[in-house]
């Protein structure tokens, strides 16, 4: 695996937010089973996307899982390149911590560099079910290492507030979903793509994550960055 796909799969996690299930557990997620498939489009400024599919998907308790993931991730960054890669690695899960194994030039299975916290995910970070308008969460404090060679990326999300419920349009009909609203800032850092080591700016942006209960996911997540708005949502989920 690359480092460009090593950015990319991290950033894409970090910020997609819409892979996450319910009450903080991704092992619990409609799409952690054998044949599972999840696809991710992304539209406007920040145009990430993502179509993976789980196999090899194991469960030793609550909390407690490991899949192979495989497909791919697209991404188009202001400060990056845009690209497409290849995704092949295996996850497991402990306690809200992810940690990722790839296959090196000689076939041995070898972690990647550092993990990410769960929380990054949209409502990992809530800690407790969505129950009315009004409702907080706590501000939290990540790191995610998107290149062996750089620092990591540091990305603050300020405290979340939910809105009234709304009626959207999803992948699976229409739905009932709690609007819930941050603010979302990343530290400027720099990563090397294809040896070519680049910056990456800071970045503030207003986010509203759309949980839907009845497929306890975020099925979508509008952000604007500056005037310039983002779309990410989930197109595909089996």
């Amino acid at each position: 695996m690359s480092r460009l796909l090593c950015a990319s799969v991290a950033i894409v996690a970090a910020w997609a937010g819409l892979v996450a299930a319910a009450r903080a557990d991704v092992c619990a997620a409609p799409f952690m089973h054998d044949g599972g498939h999840v696809r991710l489009t992304g539209s406007g400024a920040m145009q990430l996307g993502a179509d993976v599919h789980f196999s090899e998907v194991g469960k030793s308790a609550a909390g407690a899982c490991r899949a192979r993931v495989q497909g791919t991730a697209s991404f188009g960054l202001a400060g990056l390149p845009p690209g497409k890669s290849k995704i092949d690695y295996w996850m497991s899960v402990r306690n809200g911590y992810a940690h990722f194994e790839r296959r090196d030039d000689s076939g041995r299975r070898v972690p990647l560099n550092g993990g990410f916290d769960l929380r990054m995910l949209g409502l990992f970070a809530y800690g407790q079910p969505i129950t009315h308008a009004g409702q907080t969460f706590s501000a939290l404090k990540f790191q995610v290492h998107v290149d062996r060679q750089a620092q990591p990326l540091t990305v603050r999300t300020g405290e979340k507030t939910v809105g009234q419920r709304q009626r959207i349009q999803t992948a699976r009909g229409p739905q009932s979903c709690w609007p819930v609203r941050y603010e979302r800032v990343t530290d400027p850092t720099q990563a090397s793509f294809n040896g070519l080591v680049l910056p990456i700016p800071g970045m503030r942006a207003a986010v509203t994550d759309w949980y839907c209960p009845a497929l306890h996911m975020v099925m979508k997540q509008d952000s604007n960055q500056q005037g310039l708005a983002s779309e990410l949502e989930v197109a595909t989920l089996e």
